[in-house]
């Protein structure tokens, strides 16, 4: 009989060292899952402040978009106030100085009538760029001899 209170103690000594090993081996997996977290911890930090970079440099990117915006419509609304004012200038001169008038009313000049000419042949051995033509010009528009054929 002396021997169940001794199986008695060695039953409650395994039971104490199996319940102390499952705290230890809870706190072991706690200290581990503490040291993950504080490594997560780490990583998302250094992530938000990767992040915070690209916002920045985005948002530097953004305002120097929108000065080259508001420049570029400055130069715009530059550029259409100034054709305007060489419109209007150049209207009145047509409108106002008579030699510009007489210009414009006259004939086509016949260094520039002629500047395109080219001679009335097919064959390219016969053409010679830049031959003068007859002084007067070319014969008015009309039936040529050649319009039967």
């Amino acid at each position: 009989m002396k021997l169940i209170p001794w199986c008695i103690a060695l039953l409650v000594a395994a039971l104490a060292l199996w319940r102390i090993e499952v705290f230890d081996s809870a706190r072991a997996l706690a200290e581990q899952d503490s040291s993950n977290v504080g490594d997560q911890l780490v990583a998302e930090q250094l992530r938000t402040a990767e992040q915070a970079g690209v916002i920045a440099d985005q948002r530097a990117q953004l305002k120097q978009a929108q000065t080259a915006d508001r420049l570029f419509r400055s130069l715009a609304q530059t550029i259409a106030r100034d054709g305007d004012v060489t419109r209007n200038a150049l209207q009145e001169l047509k409108e106002n100085d008579q030699a510009i008038a007489d210009y414009l009313a006259g004939a086509v000049p016949p260094a520039y009538g002629v500047q395109f000419a080219r001679p009335e042949t097919t064959d390219p051995t016969q053409y010679k760029p830049g031959a003068a033509l007859p002084p007067g010009g070319l014969p008015p528009a009309g039936t040529s001899a050649g319009a039967g054929q």
